[in-house]
C-alpha cells in the first residue's frame, strides 16, 4: 500500500526543469503573454501568475523585468533568423530557386502568425521606455536586411541588372512588412500562392528577366 502511495506521488510530482528548459519556458510565457493582453496588461507580476512561480524565480534567471523583455524579443528574433539564414549556404541550382526559398521560408515561419504580431507590437510600444530594447531591433534590421541583400544581389547579377542594391532591399523588405502586417491581421486574406505571386510580380518588374532567345527560324 505505502509502495502505491509513493508511486502516485511520484506520478504527481511536476517534473523539475533544467536551467535552459525553464529559461524558454519562461520566454515564451512572456510571449504568450504579451501577444494575448498587451503592454498594458503584461507585467512581471502576470508572467508570474501564469507561470505559478514567485517573481524572486524570474529575476533568478534575468536581470529584472526588463532584462526579461530584450531576452525575449532577441529569442523571437533569432529564431526567426535561424530559420532563413541556412538558404544562402543552400547548394541550388541559380538565384531564382535560392529566392524563391527564401520567400517560402519566410511564409512558413511562425514570424507570420497573430501571437507574433500580437508580441512585436508589444515590443514596438515597449521600446518608447526601454531603451535596452532599441540595440536589439537595431539587430535585427541589420541582420534580417543583410540575409535579403545578398539574395537579392544573386538575383540581380543573375538577370545581368545593375541597380542600387539597397534601395532594392529597402523596398523588398518594406512589400515583406506590408504583407506581414496584412497577413498577420487579417489570417485568410492573402494565401501563401498569392503572396508569392506578388513577391514575383514586383521583383520581375524591377529585376527583369533576360529576354529569352529567339528560336531559329528552320
Amino acid at each position: 500500500m505505502a509502495v502505491q502511495r509513493d508511486t502516485q506521488a511520484t506520478k504527481a510530482r511536476p517534473k523539475r526543469l533544467a536551467h535552459d528548459e525553464r529559461r524558454k519556458l519562461i520566454i515564451e510565457t512572456t510571449l504568450a503573454c504579451l501577444a494575448r493582453d498587451g503592454v498594458d496588461g503584461t507585467s512581471l507580476r502576470s508572467v508570474c501568475r501564469a507561470l505559478e512561480v514567485a517573481p524572486s524565480l524570474i529575476e533568478h534567471f534575468f536581470d529584472g523585468w526588463h532584462g526579461l523583455l530584450t531576452a525575449s524579443y532577441q529569442y523571437l528574433t533569432e529564431r526567426f533568423m535561424a530559420q532563413l539564414a541556412p538558404i544562402l549556404e543552400m547548394k541550388l541550382p541559380d538565384a531564382h530557386a535560392r529566392m524563391d526559398q527564401v520567400i517560402a521560408r519566410y511564409l512558413s515561419t511562425d514570424w507570420i502568425g497573430e501571437h507574433t504580431i500580437g508580441a512585436n507590437i508589444a515590443f514596438w510600444q515597449l521600446s518608447r521606455t526601454v531603451v535596452d530594447l532599441r540595440p536589439h531591433f537595431t539587430r535585427f534590421l541589420r541582420d534580417r536586411n543583410k540575409l535579403l541583400r545578398a539574395a537579392l544581389a544573386e538575383l540581380a547579377r543573375e538577370r545581368g541588372r545593375d541597380i542600387d542594391i539597397t534601395e532594392l532591399t529597402t523596398t523588398f523588405t518594406l512589400m515583406l512588412d506590408g504583407i506581414w502586417l496584412e497577413r498577420s491581421t487579417n489570417p485568410g486574406s492573402l494565401s501563401d500562392k498569392r503572396i508569392v505571386h506578388m513577391c514575383w510580380f514586383w521583383l520581375d518588374a524591377v529585376l527583369p528577366p533576360p529576354p529569352r532567345p529567339r528560336a531559329k527560324a528552320r
